[in-house]
């Protein structure tokens, strides 16, 4: 089982962008969508002359982002790199995060970036990996062979109103996707899915991992801020 994992973790990613998430407009690229709105997400690197900005345009209108109007003041330059869920017409959505600070979500123009192949294997996805406040720690599963999940994550509220929720799962891999909770009978259940991006991890829950408004969806990195 271990040489099937580690065939499925050492891939070489091909374009493959998916659509919105129902109910949600086509037009949307949001922090807190971006994480459930894709299952084969990328790595782009923007290209472009020396010292060009290439900015984000947001979501807010129905003409955007094709519209000037819907730029905003962020931007980045060539040879950052980007995270990719989805094509919208000529615009991609991306994830941008620094070395420090927050991320910056937004859609860019498609033919300023160039996608790039990464290698990966199946070891990188054990660790810490933390977003935010939350935590998430991959080991391996000495009795399955595959993995054990531990997690905490948390929703900070007015005042002392803080609402947790935890994790404490034995995954499975499909497709190159670490599932939890999805034996799991009861509509209810806490089911979470996991994606290995290079330095980064891709996770995605259903909101019912703990109490009100707490998700452990998030683009989750080893080293926290």
């Amino acid at each position: 089982m271990k040489a099937l994992i580690s065939a499925v973790f050492t891939i070489f990613l091909a374009a493959n962008v998916f659509a919105q998430l129902d109910g949600n407009p086509e037009n949307w690229c949001r922090n807190g969508a971006f994480p459930r709105e894709s299952e084969s997400y990328e790595i782009a690197k923007i290209k472009g002359n020396k010292g060009e900005k290439v900015y984000f345009y947001n979501d807010f209108e129905e003409d955007c982002p094709n519209n000037e109007k819907c730029r905003e003041k962020s931007y980045i330059i060539p040879n950052d790199e980007v995270i990719v869920s989805r094509r919208y017409g000529n615009w991609i959505c991306a994830w941008y995060q620094p070395k420090k600070g927050s991320e910056t979500v937004g859609w860019i123009r498609a033919d300023k970036v160039e996608f790039i192949k990464i290698k990966q294997s199946f070891n990188d996805i054990f660790g810490s990996w933390y977003f935010y406040d939350n935590d998430i720690e991959i080991k391996k599963d000495v009795k399955t062979n595959g993995f054990k999940v531990t997690g905490n994550a948390f929703w900070k509220g007015l005042g002392d109103n803080v609402h947790t929720g935890e994790l404490d799962h034995e995954g499975r891999m499909s497709d190159g996707i670490l599932k939890l909770g999805e034996d799991e009978t009861d509509e209810y259940a806490c089911r979470v899915s996991i994606i290995l991006l290079g330095k980064f991890l891709i996770v995605s829950d259903n909101l019912n991992c703990g109490g009100a408004n707490v998700s452990f969806s998030g683009v989750y990195q080893k080293n926290k801020k």
